[in-house]
């Protein structure tokens, strides 16, 4: 399948009725030049709130950059920055949390981060090996993850603190992984 295949229909089932309309004026000699946003409206609609979040945060808006990012993971994205950008913010709920002892609040988050990631990766797994033409090990964006040791230790510090032994070895468990980077 093609990037514009992938861009059309996420799937393996290619369909003409999802070519944006400037793609079709392009495809019918109305128009010239094609733009990302004719070829990606939706990549573009993403960009955009992403452009606009980091805007955001500078004002320190967090909840409402939060927000904005948290639309580029759903459903699952190539767009890595995205999710760099939303961890980085949750990063920092996380210490301010952390110092409040808001231990469940940490916890929710950090398990959040480890799907998203997990999600994202295999998103790109899926992109990259259509595009490829051939299987990629799973291992093969491991050094693309945006989880980061830190992020398993305050699961960790979290989990012992609410005595929560699934996470606490989930943690342990990432440490391992992440510690191997």
């Amino acid at each position: 399948m093609s990037i514009f295949g992938w861009f059309s229909k996420k799937k393996n089932e290619e369909s003409l009725t999802n070519i944006s309309q400037g793609v079709k004026d392009f495809i019918d000699g109305k128009k010239n030049t094609l733009t990302s946003e004719d070829i990606d409206p939706k990549g573009i609609a993403l960009f955009n709130n992403y452009l606009k979040a980091i805007e955001l945060k500078k004002e320190e808006k967090f909840s409402e950059a939060e927000s904005l990012l948290l639309m580029s993971t759903k459903p699952p994205s190539i767009y890595k920055g995205h999710y760099r950008e939303l961890f980085k913010l949750w990063r920092q709920f996380n210490r301010d949390d952390l110092k409040a002892k808001k231990y469940q609040e940490v916890m929710d988050r950090v398990i959040n981060m480890y799907h998203l990631d997990d999600e994202m990766i295999d998103e790109m797994l899926r992109y990259w090996s259509i595009q490829q033409k051939r299987k990629l090990p799973t291992d093969y964006f491991d050094k693309s993850r945006n989880l980061l040791i830190s992020d398993a230790k305050k699961l960790k510090k979290s989990a012992e603190s609410l005595q929560n032994e699934e996470y606490f070895f989930l943690a342990d468990k990432l440490i391992d992984r992440l510690g191997k980077k």
